[in-house]
């Protein structure tokens, strides 16, 4: 038995675009982050695009409430899909199928005073496959757990 899981997280790079499935009439919603590496030894950091995939009611609510230049965080599974393109060379597209998004822009533009002129929501709101959309109502002051909170989901191991 084997295990795909992925956590990332990054910024919004190319805007959610909904489409539907011919024959069975899904929804489906792309989009693509930034995740950056790990800092190298001279302090630089590469960023590298990541394209994200949901289906269902995740896509319908990822193609309402994301835009292009929100902070995600995307749990799901790493998929690599296989093709050869027009030119006859073999290549493998690596992305993630979403399983739930958190939009974490309001709570970074929160607690860093927000520029954009902009109200953002206190609330965090966490889309989940099958599940309803659910936001969390609190005052505008951050603790050092939310982030914690963030990432932390009951059917998780915290590790």
């Amino acid at each position: 038995m084997s295990l795909s899981k992925a956590v990332i997280s990054g910024r919004v790079i190319r805007p959610p675009e909904k489409r539907f499935t011919p024959n069975t009439n899904v929804a489906v919603t792309e989009f693509a982050i930034a995740v950056d590496s790990a800092p190298r030894q001279d302090g630089s950091v590469e960023s590298h695009p990541v394209k994200v995939i949901a289906w269902r009611d995740l896509a319908e609510r990822l193609s309402q409430e994301l835009k292009k230049g929100d902070v995600v965080a995307v749990d799901g599974r790493l998929q690599i899909n296989a093709y050869t393109n027009s030119e006859g060379l073999r290549r493998r597209e690596f992305e993630i199928e979403a399983v739930a998004v958190d939009n974490l822009s309001s709570l970074l533009n929160g607690s860093a005073g927000g520029s954009s002129g902009a109200e953002q929501p206190a609330a965090r709101a966490t889309v989940k496959a099958g599940a309803k959309a659910a936001g969390r109502s609190g005052g505008n002051e951050l603790s050092g757990d939310d982030l914690d909170a963030i990432f932390a989901s009951e059917d998780e191991i915290p590790f």
